[in-house]
This record gives structure tokens, sequence and C-alpha cells, in this order.
């Protein structure tokens, strides 16, 4: 019986998990990888999440925060240039980069206890 439900639960969690790696290929591109590097490199505070590279902190409530299953945080970024921009600011621009989407992971990994 133990060995149904464990089977069960497994194929749930990947079916779960390919949904999830889905959505990722589909928002942020076929071909793109995860740009979170460490454990350290998004931090979940108060307000919401802070993403180290970018330097930028994304609030509770933002539609780029998007909820994931899966162990840990996965984003990917886009061009801080847009088409809108003058010449002059969109070179200036182009090689910064900002969060496109953060993805959150419902259950985050436990964290070390020795850490």
């Amino acid at each position: 019986m133990n060995l149904i439900i464990t089977a069960a639960t497994l194929a749930l969690t990947v079916a779960s998990a390919t949904a999830a790696e889905s959505r990722i290929h589909t928002l942020c591109g076929a071909d793109h990888q995860n740009e979170a590097t460490g454990p350290l490199d998004v931090r979940a505070n108060p307000d919401g999440y802070y993403i180290t590279a970018t330097g930028e902190q994304l609030s509770h409530g933002d539609p780029r925060i998007i909820q994931a299953t899966g162990e840990e945080f996965h984003y990917c970024t886009r061009s801080a240039a847009t088409p809108d921009m003058d010449a002059t600011r969109a070179r200036l621009m182009m090689e910064e980069r900002v969060v496109k989407y953060l993805f959150v992971p419902v259950f985050p990994a436990p964290k070390d206890p020795l850490s």
C-alpha cells in the first residue's frame, strides 16, 4: 500500500515539475539557463524578494513573481533598454539587465542547519 502511495506521489511531483518547467521555457525562452547561481542570490524578506545580481527588490504582488514547484529559486532577465527610450538612453542601458520573471518555490529546500 505504501509503495502505491509513494509511486502516486512521485508521479504527481514529476507532472507538477514538468508543468513548472514548461512555464519557465514558455516565459523565459527555450534556451534559457537559470540565472540564480546560489542559495543567497535570491533573498526572501518581509516585502518580497531581493535579487543580488541585479540589485532589484520585487515586492509581493509584483506580476513577475510566479509560484513554482521545485526547491530552488529560478529567474530570467531581459535587457533594461526598451524600444520607447531615446537612442542615447537605450545605448547606455544596453548592457544592464532587469528581472523578467522570478519563479519562487512553493516549498523551498530546507536550510543547512550548520550554516
